[in-house]
Order: C-alpha cells, then structure tokens, then sequence
C-alpha cells in the first residue's frame, strides 16, 4: 500500500475549497498556487515521503486519484 496518497488526500482535504474552486480568475488561481505550495512544503516534509515532488508533480497526481 502506497502511504504517498494517502498523504497528499489528506494535505488536500485541508485546502480542498481552494483547490476545488471552479472559477479562473486572477485572484483564484494566485489562492490555488499559494495553496499547492503550502502542499508541496508540507508533502515533503513528512517522514514517510520517499521522494520529493514539486507542486506539479502533485497536482497531476492528485487529478490521477481523483479520475480514480
């Protein structure tokens, strides 16, 4: 069992409003970028966390578990 997503899901869930946010404005995607690397800080930091990601590397994970 993989504990990587299980982490980044949790991460998430925190930031989930933000993240989930539908719209495209300036202001939106500044408060989404600010948020996924408050992420990306957090993800790496954690103990269980083999290798580090950078943000985009952890959004397009996180689309992945969401197609799932």
């Amino acid at each position: 069992l993989l504990i990587e997503p299980i982490i980044l899901a949790s991460l998430v869930k925190d930031k989930g409003g933000c993240i989930e946010n539908k719209r495209t404005d300036g202001t939106t995607l500044q408060n989404k970028n600010r948020a996924w690397e408050e992420i990306t800080k957090r993800y790496n930091i954690q103990p269980e966390v083999m290798s580090k990601r950078t943000s985009q590397q952890l959004r397009k994970l996180w689309a992945n578990l969401k197609q799932k």
